[in-house]
């Protein structure tokens, strides 16, 4: 039987590279267009590579940072082992615009205070968690999943 081991997030950082366990079956992404969570497979010898939040900020919203996971299983026990890759707390990051005729749809953030708002809200009951759809200029349209 399975039942929610990590709530549904987005990872806060730039890149995260996971080990999974290979035996044990776990990790859920979201699919938007089809409203589905699926199975990330884990395989021997693999890393799962995931992008987070502040590559999407970066790229404008070229590249989403996945939605996901992990369940836990009753019958088994799952190890995995993640590395985050994080911009200095110094950064202050922003869109990088590369086409002519594009503009920002992110205002700039502070890595170190969006980050230590993230963590309150890891901890305690902050009553919104902090993401980047706050610094969207013009609002927010990416689908989450319904309750």
């Amino acid at each position: 039987e399975k039942t929610m081991g990590v709530y549904q997030h987005t990872d806060a950082g730039a890149l995260t590279v996971l080990l999974q366990d290979d035996e044990v079956a776990s990790l859920q992404a979201f699919h938007r267009e089809s409203q589905t969570w699926n199975l990330v497979s884990p395989h021997k010898g693999t890393h799962t590579i995931n992008i987070g939040d502040m590559v999407q900020v970066w790229s404008n919203d070229q590249f989403v940072a996945p939605l996901h996971r992990v369940l836990a299983s009753s019958g088994a026990e799952r190890f995995s082992a993640p590395f985050f890759y994080n911009p200095s707390y110094k950064v202050l990051v922003e869109p990088i615009v590369v086409k002519d005729g594009d503009v920002a749809t992110y205002r700039p953030l502070s890595w170190r205070n969006f980050r230590l708002q993230r963590f309150q809200g890891d901890y305690t009951d902050v009553s919104k968690e902090n993401q980047i759809s706050d610094f969207k200029i013009g609002g927010f349209d990416v689908v989450e999943p319904a309750n």
